[in-house]
C-alpha cells in the first residue's frame, strides 16, 4: 500500500474530506495528487497531517 492510498484510507475511515484532511497543511489539490500518487509528500508535511487528524504515526506505519 502506498502512503497515498493509507491516507486515503484513514481520511474515509474517518469520514473527511480531502479539504477536511489536509486543512492548515496543504492544498486540496495536492493533497489529492498524493491521494493518487501523482506527487510525494515530505515527512514534515505527513506528520502534520496525521497529527492534526490524531493519527497514531506508528498504526499508520503499520499499514
Amino acid at each position: 500500500m502506498t502512503i497515498g492510498e493509507a491516507l486515503k484510507k484513514e481520511r474515509k475511515d474517518l469520514g473527511l474530506t480531502q479539504t477536511e484532511m489536509a486543512a492548515g497543511v496543504i492544498s486540496t489539490a495536492h493533497y489529492s495528487k498524493i491521494e493518487r500518487d501523482k506527487h510525494d509528500i515530505s515527512a514534515y508535511d505527513l506528520f502534520e497531517i496525521l497529527t492534526k487528524n490524531n493519527i497514531s504515526l506508528l498504526d499508520f506505519i503499520k499499514k
